[in-house]
């Protein structure tokens, strides 16, 4: 029994809820690492390569991690899961200030923030709307990754500024407490687990599509189609070469002449990038099939790495950072609706948990193997070899899943 629609829609909350815990999340995680670096170099003698690999390290313990909690979404709801993220996240960060050895630094960032993201990152709020919303869900998936591509916007100078005027160790203590104080409590109080345990249904009004909380594909159904692993395998390849050419893209620009700070502001305009790719993917809604979108955005991150390779002059970086960084950012929303309108809500944070420990075990490994690539071949073989696999991904993606998707129609 479901109480008529109140003008406001309460999944319209959560989404602003979990955009605005999402920009500190990302901002307090993956956007601090490449800031810790120097620091530590010059306080603790660590190497570069000793402290990138504890980024890895977290990377593959989340993707490992979320298999577990996308069964726990799925049965309990994603409040408690979110709260655990928001105070695992602040506790490692409070730890992160206390270390004094490469093995606990490695130990807190790994396992602590790996966790901490796990349970706190994109998969997780891709469930929660998942379940509030069905014709909208794009949208609402739009405007949750456009708060998003504000963390960089926000965190990149904010940690600067703590770690220049206080130190890196009492920056990652503050950002402990931004995490206690507020991405804790939007957790605990606005987060719910279906717009039916309130007496609404998804959107706010009823929809043919949407038949329930038990609608669409368990786990193991889903994990039987092509489908699954053809957006896998895709998403796979392009994510594991987007990982790889994020890393080297800097170092590539100063291998060609630009200034450190330089290549670091060009690069930077990424945040701004993400906007646009995700604001199209809102007004494609409807007009372009989503799989298509997707093969679209592959392609598009293969012809700006393209225009990279080929001219070193600011227009054309600029160009590599405008294309690559839309279809990047385009890239979170249209995975989580591509595996909501294949699946359905039943097994959502199972399968999603699922689909991202191949991309977690690549966009780990792309970095290692790219980067080897260009110590030995150089960057335009090195990139060439992320181009093929972006256009590898749309091939896969838009020919054996878009059949699939179109016959379940």
């Amino acid at each position: 029994m479901t109480r008529a629609a109140p003008r406001w829609y309460y999944g319209w909350t959560i989404v602003a809820a979990l955009g605005v815990t999402t920009i500190v999340a990302y901002g307090t995680t993956q956007y601090l690492i490449g800031l810790l670096v120097d620091p530590l170099v010059r306080e603790l003698g660590w190497s570069r390569a000793a402290i990138g690999g504890a980024y890895s390290g977290t990377i593959l313990v989340a993707g490992l991690v979320g298999i577990g909690i996308g069964r726990v979404l799925d049965r309990v709801g994603a409040r408690l899961v979110l709260c655990a993220g928001s105070l695992v996240t602040g506790a490692s960060l409070l730890a992160l200030a206390q270390v004094r050895t490469l093995a606990q630094f490695q130990l807190v960032w790994a396992l602590g923030l790996g966790v901490g993201t796990a349970l706190t990152y994109y998969p997780v709020s891709f469930t929660v709307l998942a379940n509030w919303f069905a014709a909208r869900r794009v949208h609402a998936l739009a405007v949750l990754t456009f708060f998003g591509a504000f963390s960089s916007t926000i965190f990149y100078p904010l940690s600067g500024l703590l770690i220049a005027a206080y130190g890196w160790r009492i920056a990652v203590t503050v950002l402990a407490a931004i995490h206690l104080c507020i991405a804790l409590p939007l957790h605990a109080t606005l987060v719910r687990r279906h717009p039916e345990d309130l007496g609404l249904v998804p959107d706010g009004r009823a929809h043919a599509r949407d038949a329930g909380p038990q609608s669409g594909m368990a786990l193991r159904a889903a994990l039987t189609t092509p489908a699954f692993w053809s957006v896998t395998v895709a998403l796979t390849l392009a994510l594991g070469a987007s990982s790889a050419v994020l890393v080297q893209h800097v170092a590539y620009l100063i291998d060609r002449g630009y200034a450190p700070a330089g290549a670091a502001s060009l690069v930077g305009l990424f945040g701004v990038a993400y906007l646009p790719g995700r604001s199209l993917v809102a007004y494609a809604a409807g007009r372009v099939p989503r799989l298509q979108q997707m093969a679209i955005a592959f392609l598009l991150q293969a012809a700006g790495l393209a225009v990279l390779i080929a001219s070193s002059a600011t227009i054309a970086v600029l160009a590599y950072v405008l294309a690559f960084g839309a279809a990047y950012g385009a890239l979170s929303p249209l995975r989580g609706e591509v595996i909501a309108d294949l699946f359905g809500r039943r097994a959502y944070g199972a399968i999603i948990a699922v689909h991202g420990v191949p991309i977690a075990l690549l966009g780990a490994l792309g970095p290692l193997l790219v980067g080897r690539a260009v110590d030995r071949f150089g960057y335009p073989v090195a990139f060439g070899c992320c181009i093929a696999a972006f256009v590898c991904a749309a091939a896969i993606v838009v020919l054996p899943a878009h059949g699939y998707l179109r016959n379940r129609k």
